[in-house]
């Protein structure tokens, strides 16, 4: 398998575009950098990220997703629940497709000042430590 084989999706939520938007470029850039094939898919919310990848598996293929999105805490319970069952929902997408590798890339914060840290274009972009997690397991498959 060479890099020519590999294509990785890109499965962004762009609900708070201000931080999806520079997860995104922060993720392309790097994937760019390493001469990695990539497609952008957008969805409306975090929640619907699983139900994307689900929809985009080949079971004949290696299926490689990098997840991006946000979500944050608001004055009710549904933070807890969107977090807990997305990252859940993700593990078991890939428990169940033996070819499938997904990273997370998705910010769970308190608030959007420290979504704004967390997608700032440095080293700490959760873009960036997504799209270099995914290099180093495609890395293993290489």
């Amino acid at each position: 398998m060479s890099n020519k084989d590999i294509l990785v999706k890109i499965i962004v939520a762009d609900y708070y575009k201000e931080v999806s938007e520079s997860l995104v470029r922060s993720a392309i850039s790097f994937l760019e950098d390493n001469k990695i094939d990539y497609e952008v898919i957008n969805v409306p919310g975090v929640y619907e990220i699983p139900q994307m990848i689900k929809w985009q598996i080949n079971q004949k293929k290696l299926n490689l997703f990098i997840a991006l999105g946000c979500v944050l805490k608001g004055d009710t319970y549904h933070f807890e629940v969107i977090s807990d069952s997305v990252g859940k929902s993700l593990l078991d997408l890939v428990n169940a497709n033996s070819k499938t590798i997904i990273t997370n890339g998705i910010i769970n914060a308190y608030n959007m000042k420290q979504a704004l840290n967390r997608s700032k274009m440095n080293k700490k972009n959760k873009g960036l430590e997504a799209s270099s997690a995914m290099l180093r397991m495609i890395k293993c498959l290489i």
